[in-house]
């Protein structure tokens, strides 16, 4: 059997039954109690309770330990542990009395019956001397308690700081934790420290020459203790769960004023205390990914912000901002045109340009990352590292200092006692972890991105491949069989179809017979991790009451990202490297591949588009401002074949009833049948379509009272 040692932090509990429900503490030893097991200190209505109830006025404590210094009513109450338990009766006035009383009595008589005086006399004395003796006797042997303070405590706060370093080089990630300790802060005010310090010295005989050690109450940490406090501070209370308020000499303490006429003093407590080791995080949960926007000029860097919660997955300590985020970039890359977010600072220092951002909060609560934005007036490039005497200074380097909800400790609050161990006021005990984070990043492996979009007007090769131009089908209008057919034969090379959005159809104002129709579909073809975002533009216009009037042109753009390089001067050394040879080589790779997404996405759309247009009986032409409208294009050289007539044909305007002037109409016939007889002489038109419009211009002319 394989045993595993686990170390777990401790837990203030009871010392008698181990609640963590602590209602008091022993005011001699500290021990922690549940109400259960706290001892019954006040007396009400002439019976002992744990808490008085009703009329708090009729409550009194019990033990009289701390009776005349004027704490004030309940506060003089005084908690004991079952080792600790004896009761400090009061001054016996009621003996010393009754003693007085017969004393006197018997001195009167002495006039009467000198015996029967004489015996009340002895015995009075008796009485009152004996009960003042002993009381002084066992004053004499109890020990004189501390003075007991009651300040007001009003705030307690408990902050962690987790100390770090991490560095990415030669493509290699390392974080370091460098230390990991605390502190607990108490804010202390007090308003009756000279009164309560002269009625002790009153009470107890202490003469002013003498120190005068005081107690303000107890702390007991909540949840679990995994720390422990440094040595030589104030004093630990056993099992190292709490600290113990007070000091030895209250003559110099500042919560005792020199001036008895101040009324109020102010003190703070700082105790340091380191976390145990096994609550020590093995690395730090935060990284910095910076990265260069594409098609910026190389003058414009994102750094991301990662961060996962601290602490055990039980008890995760969220984040609540960055404190600070401060940058060290080089100077030759010139001042910062703009940020994201906004507010920043920017300054030289050491040679260096010093970019700094505060209070920086999360975008969304449970948010994971952080994102800024900055643009440089001249390209970003790699610089050789620097030493500053402690580490190797890499191109970007700085500090991130964030805040999170809770301790890695574990404790989550802190419970006040007063001196005499019962509770006092509790106040909001506040729970920081700071992290602090130097960091040191080398850009040399980040690849500088850049978008290559198809076609681009600016791009020589594509416009003497035609990519610039749109296809263009005659005799057909795209409608929702064709859009889907074309999805279907994209989808099945490969290609991811998004969204397919049908536009309302319209008509055109200058033509109101034309009826236009538009489609879009949109979507993306991976490349390993590479996306390459796509979009096909289908526009149709068909005229109303003209056959085979259909027109449809069709347009694919290809957009992907791919990497130029990386950012090390060219002339150097480090160009010649294998491994920036063989990033160069992938970049040319993707680059192509960028270009025959393009092109397969253009074959598939002229396969399924012609195959309409050939039923309807039409040709396909490609639209461009060097190409006119009408014309047949070779599909080989994408340009017109020298056998051809330049001249155009020109679809024929419908006719428009109720027109006058018979003569026009008849001259304008003739002009459309000489030019569907040019058409298919050429090829332009198939006999089909030019045997149908044969057809309607010699009904019309008929009906004119001409015939052919």
């Amino acid at each position: 059997m394989t045993e595993i040692m686990v170390n777990r932090a401790p837990r203030v509990r009871c010392y008698e039954c181990g609640s963590e429900k602590i209602f008091s503490v022993c005011h001699h030893c500290q021990r922690p109690m549940c109400e259960q097991h706290s001892p019954l200190v006040f007396r009400q209505g002439g019976a002992r309770v744990p808490v008085p109830s009703g009329e708090i006025d009729e409550a009194r404590p019990v033990s009289q330990e701390f009776a005349g210094l004027r704490l004030g009513g309940l506060r003089e109450a005084v908690y004991h542990c079952t080792d600790h338990d004896h009761l400090v009766r009061g001054f016996p006035l009621r003996w010393i009395a009754g003693g007085a009383g017969s004393f006197a009595l018997g001195f009167l008589l002495l006039f009467a019956s000198v015996g029967t005086g004489l015996v009340l006399m002895v015995i009075g004395a008796a009485v009152g001397g004996g009960a003042l003796a002993l009381h002084r006797y066992l004053a004499s042997r109890s020990s004189r308690p501390p003075l007991p303070l009651v300040p007001q405590v009003n705030a307690i706060d408990m902050r962690e700081r987790l100390v770090g370093y991490v560095r990415l080089e030669h493509g290699d990630y390392t974080s370091t934790v460098d230390s990991l300790a605390g502190e607990l802060k108490v804010n202390l005010s007090a308003n009756d420290g000279y009164p309560l310090l002269r009625a002790y010295r009153k009470k107890f005989a202490v003469p002013q020459s003498e120190a005068v050690p005081f107690s303000a109450g107890y702390l007991l940490v909540r949840g679990d203790a995994g720390f422990a406090f440094r040595a030589g501070q104030v004093p630990v209370l056993p099992g190292g769960t709490g600290v113990a308020l007070g000091g030895d000499s209250a003559d110099a303490h500042e919560l005792f004023p020199d001036d008895p006429e101040l009324s109020q003093r102010e003190a703070n407590l700082v105790i340091g205390y380191e976390v145990q080791d096994d609550r020590r995080p093995r690395a730090i949960p935060l990284w910095i990914v910076p990265s260069l926007v594409p098609s910026s000029d190389r003058r414009s860097l994102e750094i991301d912000l990662h961060w996962n919660d601290l602490g055990p997955e039980d008890h995760p300590l969220g984040l609540e901002m960055f404190d600070l985020v401060a940058l060290e970039v080089p100077a030759s890359w010139g001042s910062v045109e703009s940020s994201a977010p906004g507010r920043v600072e920017v300054g030289l220092s050491a040679g260096r340009r010093t970019i700094r951002w505060k209070q920086l909060r999360p975008d969304a609560r449970g948010a994971r990352s952080l994102t800024l934005k900055l643009r440089f007036e001249r390209p970003i490039t790699e610089v050789p590292a620097s030493a500053d005497g402690t580490r190797t200074r890499l191109t970007l380097a700085g500090t991130v200092e964030a805040t999170f909800d809770g301790l890695l400790s574990g404790v989550n609050g802190v419970g006040v006692f007063l001196p005499g161990g019962g509770a006092g006021q509790q106040p909001r005990t506040t729970t920081r972890t700071k992290v602090a984070v130097g960091f040191d990043i080398e850009l040399r492996s980040i690849r500088y991105q850049d978008e290559r979009v198809v076609p681009d007007k600016h791009e020589a090769d594509d416009t003497a491949h035609g990519r610039d131009r749109a296809e263009e089908f005659r005799g057909i209008v795209p409608d929702h069989h064709i859009v889907a057919e074309l999805t279907d034969a994209i989808s099945a090379d490969g290609y991811y179809v998004k969204r397919v959005v049908e536009h309302q159809p319209y008509r055109d104002p200058g033509r109101p017979l034309v009826l236009k129709r538009v489609w879009d579909i949109a979507g993306r073809l991976y490349v390993g991790l590479f996306p390459m975002d796509f979009n096909i533009s289908l526009r149709g216009e068909s005229v109303t009451g003209a056959a085979d009037s259909g027109v449809t042109a069709a347009h694919v753009t290809v957009k992907g990202v791919y990497a130029r390089g990386t950012l090390v001067d060219r002339n150097s050394s480090v160009a010649d490297e294998p491994a920036t040879i063989e990033a160069d080589r992938q970049g040319d790779e993707l680059l192509r591949r960028i270009e025959d997404t393009w092109t397969g996405l253009h074959e598939r759309i002229i396969e399924v588009l012609s195959a309409h247009a050939g039923q309807a009986g039409q040709g396909r032409s490609l639209i461009s401002q060097r190409v006119v409208d009408g014309e047949v294009i070779d599909p080989e050289t994408h340009r017109p074949p020298d056998a051809l007539p330049a001249k155009p044909f020109v679809m024929p305007a419908p006719r428009v009833p109720g027109r006058n002037g018979s003569a026009d109409r008849l001259a304008e016939l003739r002009r459309e049948r000489e030019d569907a007889d040019e058409a298919v002489i050429a090829g332009r038109i198939s006999t089909e379509i030019y045997a149908r419009k044969v057809t309607r211009i010699e009904a019309e002319l008929d009906e004119l009272g001409e015939t052919s």
